[in-house]
């Protein structure tokens, strides 16, 4: 069997759920390779505990390695535009943690870099994975509820609410970037890839605990998309509930969609003519779940849905084509000019 080896550069939260994400697919999925952990750089000495993969501080060292096929970026915003020039250099593909960095203009040169020397690179936008929102995206395509009215989506998340945040990289300027780049982002995409480009911004950001946070905590932004559809996001970091709210609803002429991120197995679709409420499920070996597990394998849908996201750029690795479905550093790109646009008002 055909073995892609990769290295995460970084051993934060995140680069845990990427070494997660591998072992899970190689267990849940019959692909024709197995997706293998080689290295974990870090800046620091650390001990991991994972059979054959080898922790390294020498960034050079795995990249100069020919039997690694990917480096998977997991470090903070402000250091990817380094990490993506010096794996360039090696013509390493690259998958690289959302968002591409901390300011615009070093996302731009990534996307650059990527495009003038023909690397291939996905970003973790890994919210396109869910089944739901492919369901989404088709069920829009057949314009089942007509024409867009208006769409709302939003992210409520409480962590930050504890004092042990204060001084994490995301709350800083240089390396983090607030509610809106940090979980923003996602949402973005999300309007991209299912409705079309924003190409006006309306936003108003907030900072509440003004003594720890040098970012925004809350921001909320009106949009119009160059289909002339309105609609509005609003995200935040302290806003706390029993159950933290992930949607995505859609209202059109004949009806409207909803999504909870939480059941992402589940397109909520509300039929105006008819007065039915209905629940539209991906069928058993649909392309829906080619990489996202059924609801009984499920390991939560944010695990899974990265799980699904570095299994199909492993598998465009693999194969040398994608598959169309993953962001790539042009989309991510896209999704940084709206924030730049929504920082700047």
């Amino acid at each position: 069997m055909k073995i892609i080896n990769f290295a995460i550069v970084g051993f934060g939260s995140i680069a845990k759920t990427h070494a997660l994400a591998s072992f899970d697919a190689n267990l849940r999925f019959n692909f024709p390779f197995a997706l293998n952990l080689k290295y974990v750089v870090t800046r620091k000495p650390q001990e991991i505990r994972l059979i054959n993969t080898k922790v390294s501080m020498d960034l050079e060292e795995v990249l100069r390695d020919e039997s690694v096929d990917f480096i998977s970026i997991c470090s903070p915003n402000d250091s990817h535009l380094e990490l993506v020039e010096r794996a360039v250099k090696y013509k390493k593909a690259i998958y690289c943690e959302k968002p591409l960095s901390s300011n615009y203009e070093d996302a731009e040169r990534m996307a650059k870099l990527i495009k003038d020397n023909n690397i291939k690179a996905a970003v973790a936008l890994m919210y396109r994975f869910l089944p739901a929102v492919r369901l989404l995206k088709k069920e829009l395509e057949r314009e089942t509820i007509g024409e867009i009215i208006d769409f709302k989506i939003k992210t409520y998340h409480k962590s930050y609410l504890s004092e042990k945040k204060a001084g994490s990289w995301r709350t800083l300027q240089g390396s983090g970037g607030g509610a809106l780049l940090d979980l923003g982002v996602h949402l973005i995409d999300l309007i991209h890839f299912t409705l079309g480009a924003i190409e006006k911004v309306k936003a108003n950001t907030r900072i509440f605990f003004k003594e720890r946070d040098f970012v925004d905590e809350i921001a909320f932004c009106e949009f119009q998309l160059a289909n002339g559809v309105m609609g509005s996001l609003e995200v935040s970091r302290i806003f706390a509930e029993s159950d933290e709210r992930d949607s995505f609803e859609i209202f059109g002429t004949k009806g409207s969609f909803k999504i909870n991120v939480k059941k992402p197995h589940e397109l909520e679709f509300y039929d105006c003519n008819t007065n039915n409420t209905l629940l539209i499920n991906p069928g058993d070996n649909s392309e829906e779940l080619l990489y996202y597990p059924d609801d009984r394998n499920l390991l939560g849908f944010f695990q899974s849905a990265h799980t699904a996201s570095l299994m199909n750029f492993a598998n465009s690795v693999y194969e040398g084509k994608d598959t169309g479905i993953a962001a790539n550093f042009e989309d991510a790109l896209k999704c940084q000019r709206v924030i730049e646009m929504a920082y700047s008002r």
